[in-house]
């Protein structure tokens, strides 16, 4: 069953208990698909189904969850998919998808290291007749496939260190052997840090190759987490590809963050890059993000993009309460999680700090009181910086929220039992980066932050 999610424009661009990991974005139409694997709350790396979400081109706070499109076991039944892979039941890792003669070809890795597809008279599914990958006579395995359509042929992509490529016969699940490339890149030869998650793309007349990358200045073969989605581009599909950079970095984005994945894609006149963060303090619980990014066309040069709260929008509404899950960079050790009923930062101790990038104040400088939901455990206060100005200082105490539901009847004070504690912003305007650090002279942990909001003050 289908169902629709007005998310706005924040980032995550899902609902914050969506994970979808692995997102390749692809145009169909009028529509954006979102193509990805999908975590579970509290478990580990991917599960046994896929979802597809897409969105119209003209309306992206508004996005469609299709329903299940392809399972590898049985246990979705009640949900309307079987198992439909007959030679594995492993978890389903990073998928991408493809058109051809009106048929969605649903290409996708397993736990086991096998790859395969299956095919849609529809974008979203679901996808029957699961076949395996093959070439010479065998299937292949790796992990993380992609498809590039280029003219009449379409070039298959794949593999963890090294990326993989070859092209597709008719029947669009054998690799023809005599295009096979080994390597066009990886994380030894000529410094590129490729890791995993190969998405090949065509920018003007350029090939691009995105890509988790472990690439680091200081040491450029298998130097670091992958975190970084960079790119390699080449006039020749076959390359060689020179390395040209970093597109996003989803560093800080959770204290145990250690992967990446994602391409980019342009929706009518603007480019974004779709990418993963994880959260809960685990390399797991990974959702989709997205940022709007510049690219020069004609050079295939695409500028670093920073996270933010905002993903398709420029910039957030300071009047609308917002979850602490919509910080866009944490630091110090705490993380967001899912608590309570809401996606609150957890694990919050002195010199914790938080980002949200960006609210939009407008033209005119004025004031701002901005309320703070919080569960306070020990004695401290909350600094409050606009793009890296002190603005203002929040305090806090274990006592207040108890204090301020007997005062009022928790109508102001202890709203949801959590306390409501308030501050005052003075003289901001334009386009601005909201931190939240937390200080105390105490040991351990602090509080929990769980939403934010704003409302202007008048004069």
């Amino acid at each position: 069953m289908e169902k629709v999610y007005a998310t706005g424009l924040h980032n995550p661009f899902l609902p914050l208990n969506i994970y979808i990991p692995d997102g390749e974005p692809k145009v169909f139409g009028e529509r954006v698909y979102l193509y990805g694997s999908k975590d579970v709350f509290g478990g580990e790396y991917c599960c046994h189904k896929y979802h597809v979400y897409s969105a119209d081109v003209n309306d992206l706070q508004h996005w469609t969850d299709h329903g299940p499109a392809l399972a590898s076991t049985d246990e979705y039944v009640q949900e309307g998919i079987g198992d439909g892979v007959p030679w594995s039941d492993g978890l389903l890792w990073a998928p991408d998808v493809v058109e051809r003669d009106g048929w969605y070809y649903l290409y996708f890795c397993l736990s086991d290291g096998t790859e395969g597809v299956a095919k849609s008279r529809r974008p979203y599914g679901p996808f029957t007749d699961a076949r395996q990958i093959m070439m010479n006579g065998e299937p292949i395995s790796g992990i993380d496939p992609s498809v590039l359509q280029d003219g009449g042929d379409y070039y298959y992509t794949w593999g963890q260190g090294s990326c993989h490529m070859a092209k597709l016969k008719d029947d669009m699940y054998t690799l023809d052997e005599a295009t096979y490339a080994e390597a066009l890149i990886s994380h030894e030869d000529g410094m590129q840090g490729f890791h995993e998650g190969s998405s090949l793309r065509k920018i003007g007349d350029h090939y691009c190759l995105i890509y988790a990358s472990e690439y680091t200045e200081a040491y450029p073969k298998r130097g670091g987490a992958p975190t970084k989605l960079d790119y390699a581009v080449s006039r020749e599909i076959y390359g060689p590809y020179e390395y040209r950079g970093t597109i996003i970095d989803n560093t800080g984005v959770d204290p145990s963050t250690w992967n990446n994945h994602g391409s980019v894609i342009k929706i009518k006149d603007q480019w974004y890059v779709f990418y993963h963060g994880s959260s809960g303090n685990r390399k797991y619980n990974r959702r989709a993000r997205v940022e709007r990014i510049e690219v020069d066309e004609k050079n295939a040069v695409i500028r670093q993009a920073q996270m933010t709260s905002t993903g398709f929008g420029e910039a957030l509404d300071p009047e609308e309460t917002l979850d602490a899950a919509y910080g866009c960079q944490v630091l110090g050790g705490a993380c967001f999680t899912e608590k309570n009923g809401g996606y609150p930062m957890v694990d919050i101790v002195s010199g914790c700090s938080v980002a949200f990038r960006h609210f939009a104040y407008g033209k005119e400088a004025g004031d701002w009181k901005i309320t703070l939901s919080m569960l306070p455990f020990q004695k401290g206060k909350v600094v409050v910086l606009a793009d890296g100005e002190k603005k203002g200082e929040i305090f806090f105490a274990p006592g207040q929220t108890e204090a301020a539901a007997a005062a009022d009847g928790g109508e102001n004070g202890a709203q949801d039992g959590f306390l409501q504690t308030e501050g005052l912003l003075c003289g901001l305007s334009g386009k601005k980066e909201l931190v939240l650090k937390f200080e105390s002279e105490q040991e351990g942990k602090l509080a929990e932050l769980y939403r934010i909001h704003q409302q202007p003050v008048k004069r």
